[in-house]
C-alpha cells in the first residue's frame, strides 16, 4: 500500500513538473556529443582528401596511411565517427570484404595499451568477444590470419592517439602493423591516426617514425565565427523550440567561442545545450544571456575537470603547485615561485621531490595539454637572466574548485 503511495506521489509530482516546464528542447539527440549531421559543414576540402585515399585503398589497393590533425573541437572525431559509419555502409552494400576498428585511444584505462587495441582490433574483423587469457602476440597472429586467409581489408582509426603514447611510451603496435614484412598482409592494413598535436609524427621513435614517411597529412583549422553560427544555428533548428533562442544570442555565443575557445565547436555546441537546459529548469520559454553567460561559466570547470583527469601523479601535483601560487598572487607565476610550492606539497604529501629540470619537463607537457588555456611568456631580468611565467585562463572560483579535486586525487 506504501509503494503505491509512492507511485501515486511520484506519478503526481512528475505530470506537475512536466506540464509546468516550459518545452526549450525538443530533441536534445543533436547535442550529443556522438551524434553526426547528415551534412558536415565546412569540412569539404578535408572530407575529399580522406575520401580519396580510402577510395584508392578500397577500389585500387594503394592509398596511403593518414593523419588528422588540430586543436579540440575542430571536427576530427566527428570525421572520424562519419567515416567509421559511412565505410562499414559502404564495404557491405558492395559486398567488399572491408573491416573499420574505431578506436578512442582517450578512453583506454589499462596499462597494456598493445593489447588492448590489438584486443580491440581482432574483436571488430571476426565480430566476437575476447575473454582475458589470450597472449597479445597470439591475438595479433589471429589478426594476420583473418586477414589473409579470409582476403579482408582493415581501416584502424586510432582517434586521439597522442594521449596513449602520452602515457606510455611504447610504441610497439605501431611497428608491429607498420613493418610486417608480408607485403600481402600490409597491403591490407591502413592507419588514420588522429591527434591533436602536428608534432606527434615527428615525436615517435624512429624506427616507427620512418614508416610514416609517406603518410598524407590533413590539418583542421579551428572554425571561425561565421562557421560557428551556421553550426549552432543548424542545431538550435533540429534541437530547440522555434524561437526559443534569438539570432543575436547565437551570434553571441560563437563570438566568444570563437575568442575564448579557439573556435571549438564542441564548447559552443555543449554551451548552447547547457543554456536550454539551464533556461528549462527556470521556466523560461526564451534562452537568455544570463542563461549563456551561467553555461559559459560551466563550460570553464568542465573543461579543466576533463584535462586533469588525463594528468599523472606528477603532473597533478606541479598543477597543485601552479594553482596555489596564482591564487595566492593573483597574477603570472615564476617558475621558480611554482618549483619552490612543488617541493612543499611534495613534503606534505610525502612524495619524493624532483629536480627542477625533470619538473620543468612535465610542465611543459601540462602545458601542451592545455594549450591555450595556459598562457606563458618569457621575462628578461637583465644580466639575472631570463624567466619563464605562467598562468590558467579561468576564474579564481574555478580554480579552487579544481585545486580542491586535486588534493583529493593525490
Amino acid at each position: 500500500m506504501m509503494t503505491n503511495s509512492i507511485i501515486d506521489y511520484f506519478l503526481a509530482d512528475f505530470e506537475k513538473i512536466s506540464n509546468k516546464n516550459k518545452n526549450i528542447i525538443v530533441d536534445g539527440r543533436y547535442f550529443e556529443e556522438d551524434f553526426i549531421p547528415y551534412e558536415i559543414k565546412f569540412r569539404d576540402k578535408e572530407k575529399e582528401i580522406i575520401l580519396s585515399n580510402i577510395n584508392l585503398f578500397l577500389n585500387r589497393n594503394t592509398g596511403s596511411n593518414l593523419f588528422l590533425y588540430g586543436t579540440t573541437g575542430t571536427g576530427k572525431t566527428l570525421i572520424a565517427r562519419y567515416l567509421n559509419k559511412g565505410i562499414s555502409f559502404y564495404s557491405a552494400k558492395n559486398k567488399l570484404k572491408v573491416k573499420v576498428a574505431y578506436i578512442n585511444c582517450k578512453q583506454i584505462l589499462s596499462d597494456d595499451v598493445d593489447y588492448y587495441i590489438f584486443k580491440r582490433i581482432y574483436e571488430e574483423l571476426a565480430n566476437l568477444n575476447i575473454k582475458s587469457g589470450f597472449r597479445k602476440n597470439d591475438i595479433y597472429e589471429n589478426i594476420y590470419k583473418f586477414i589473409i586467409n579470409n582476403d579482408y581489408k582493415l581501416i584502424i582509426i586510432l582517434d586521439e592517439v597522442d594521449t596513449i603514447f602520452r602515457r606510455s611510451e611504447n610504441t610497439e603496435i605501431l611497428y608491429l602493423l607498420l613493418r610486417n614484412y608480408d607485403i600481402n598482409f600490409l597491403n591490407r592494413i591502413r592507419l588514420i591516426l588522429i591527434s591533436n598535436s602536428p608534432s606527434f609524427i615527428s615525436q615517435l621513435d624512429q624506427r616507427v617514425k620512418s614508416s610514416f614517411s609517406s603518410i598524407i597529412q590533413v590539418k583542421f583549422s579551428p572554425y571561425n565565427y561565421y562557421e560557428l553560427r551556421e553550426i549552432l544555428k543548424d542545431r538550435a533548428i533540429k534541437a530547440l523550440k522555434p524561437g526559443s533562442i534569438s539570432e543575436e544570442d547565437i551570434n553571441y555565443i560563437s563570438a566568444r567561442v570563437s575568442k575564448e575557445f579557439s573556435g571549438d565547436a564542441r564548447i559552443a555546441i555543449n554551451v548552447l545545450r547547457l543554456s536550454a537546459t539551464i533556461a528549462y529548469n527556470k521556466n523560461k520559454e526564451k534562452i537568455d544571456r544570463e542563461d549563456i553567460d551561467e553555461a559559459f561559466s560551466s563550460v570553464d570547470l568542465n573543461i579543466l575537470e576533463s584535462i586533469v583527469s588525463t594528468l599523472n601523479k606528477t603532473q597533478k601535483l606541479i598543477l597543485l603547485a601552479l594553482i596555489k601560487e596564482q591564487i595566492k598572487s593573483e597574477d603570472f607565476v615564476t617558475f621558480n615561485n611554482l618549483y619552490e610550492e612543488y617541493v612543499n606539497l611534495s613534503n606534505n604529501f610525502g612524495i619524493s621531490i624532483l629536480d627542477k629540470t625533470v619538473v620543468y619537463k612535465n610542465l611543459k607537457k601540462i602545458e601542451s595539454i592545455f594549450g591555450e588555456l595556459i598562457e606563458s611568456k618569457i621575462i628578461s631580468n637583465g644580466k639575472r637572466g631570463v624567466n619563464k611565467v605562467l598562468k590558467i585562463i579561468s576564474d579564481v572560483d574555478n580554480l579552487k574548485k579544481i585545486y580542491e579535486k586535486i588534493k583529493k586525487d593525490i
